[in-house]
């Protein structure tokens, strides 16, 4: 597989004291990332980073694409052609229809395919000629997918990527963006706040709480990498801290995840759960520091 992406020691903090600290990893071709985290812990900072709506404070990004490395995405625009960005805002004025979008399109993108566009509006089942102030947030959603796969992105940047999306939508949308790292040469980040679609869409799933990214793992290997115990109250009174990642408690049942599944089984005399993927990410999302 080919890198595209190497982020290198990112940060950007605010006055508030909020941002990302030194985050650093990979994006190989091929590849479904998956960003994790509660309101305010930083994704959206570090995509804006990424895409170069914002300036960040130290720490380097490097993009290989098409062939040329990149050291700066603000002093390059060559690489906004190589990129597909979908937010949960949506730019156009409530009078454009997707035909407007597309002739407004094809004057930014020299790569803008037209015919790919209408297919995509096509499959999405989105009328061109419905404005789009009479779109409803799911539409909106499938249109700003067909925005950023019709200009030969080599990265999709997709916040929230399933929005307002039903059942069947949700499935179609799966389908299109798994065609589109098929062949390995290009790659997806996305965020989402349903777990469900985290888990189903990635292929490494990274986990940012507070500004600080905890892990970014290949899914299967998150399942063995951390594993959760049930334990009593009496247990966790003499657990220590050190042996543990994240608490939740959810009346009186009392789970852990391990940060050395083998040691604390051993140490403690317990048994792991075993416990879906979702399970495993809402206990990074919702449980406590163990103090």
């Amino acid at each position: 597989m080919n890198n595209l992406l190497t982020v290198n020691n990112l940060s950007k903090t605010y006055k508030s004291g909020r941002g990302v600290r030194d985050v650093s990893f990979e994006l190989q071709g091929g590849t479904i990332l998956g960003i994790i985290g509660l309101n305010g812990a930083g994704k959206t900072t570090l995509l804006s980073c990424l895409t170069g709506f914002m300036e960040w404070d130290t720490g380097n990004i490097l993009y290989t694409l098409s062939g040329k490395t990149y050291d700066n995405i603000n002093k390059a625009p060559k690489i906004l052609e190589d990129l597909g960005v979908l937010t949960t805002e949506y730019g156009f004025p409530p009078q454009f229809t997707a035909k407007t979008v597309n002739a407004i399109m094809s004057n930014i993108y020299q790569s803008w395919d037209k015919k790919k566009f209408f297919e995509l509006l096509k499959e999405l089942d989105l009328d061109p000629t419905v404005k789009v102030q009479k779109f409803s947030t799911g539409m909106k959603t499938k249109l700003g997918i067909a925005i950023a796969l019709s200009h030969q992105a080599k990265i999709l940047f997709l916040d929230e990527a399933t929005n307002g999306l039903d059942v069947k939508a949700s499935a179609k949308v799966r389908e299109i963006l798994y065609n589109h790292v098929a062949d390995g040469e290009n790659a997806i980040i996305l965020t989402s706040h349903i777990m469900g679609e985290i888990e189903r869409m990635s292929d490494a799933i990274m986990f940012i709480d507070d500004g600080n990214m905890k892990f970014n793992l290949n899914k299967d290997d998150l399942l063995h990498a951390y594993k959760a115990f049930a334990i009593t109250a009496e247990t966790l009174s003499k657990v220590d801290k050190q042996d543990v990642v994240k608490i939740k408690k959810d009346g009186y049942r009392i789970r852990v995840i391990a940060k050395e599944p083998k040691t604390f089984a051993k140490k403690y005399m317990l048994e792991p759960e075993v416990l879906p993927l979702d399970t495993i990410i809402e206990m990074f999302l919702e449980g406590e520091d163990l103090v």
